[in-house]
């Protein structure tokens, strides 16, 4: 071996040397990354977990507030309903007063006419008077006829 070869031998092993370096720091520099992507990584599933419990629980609220605007959504349709049916009831209750208080005047008004020894109109139907007088005309002797027609238009 001459002096060259070994000058040629110290630069390699000097380009290798410095070669193993830079893949020393390299893998160094990796190593690094790696721990701290593992680093990066912890902090990031704790966030996550975290950011799922809040998620979670907020999910669990929602629910439970759905569920009593439900409840209270139902506890007002059915008070509207039952309120809808009360006032119906009421309405014929009213109806069905009208009616008595009608129908008591009328009697009322019958029971004055009769004392007074009058027949009133209201107890007997034009259907009814219409016959009645059909055949008082019909049982009438000859040459004697009633002083109002018994066409059914003229019966009040």
């Amino acid at each position: 071996m001459t002096l060259s070869d070994l000058n040629q031998l110290h630069g390699t092993i000097d380009e290798l040397k410095s070669k193993e370096a830079d893949i020393v720091h390299s893998l160094a520099n990796q190593l690094s990354y790696v721990k701290g992507l593992g680093q990066n990584t912890r902090v990031n599933a704790d966030a996550i977990s975290n950011m799922s419990t809040i998620v979670k629980h907020e999910l669990v609220q929602s629910h439970d507030r759905y569920v009593q605007l439900t409840r209270d959504v139902m506890w007002l349709n059915l008070t509207l309903f039952n309120q809808s049916a009360l006032f119906t009831v009421i309405r014929e209750l009213e109806y069905a007063l009208l009616q008595l208080t009608h129908q008591v005047n009328e009697l009322l008004m019958a029971v004055q006419h009769s004392l007074s020894g009058k027949l009133p109109m209201t107890i007997v139907s034009p259907n009814i008077l219409h016959s009645i007088l059909r055949n008082i005309s019909l049982c009438l002797p000859e040459n004697y006829e009633l002083i109002a027609p018994t066409k059914f238009d003229n019966i009040h």
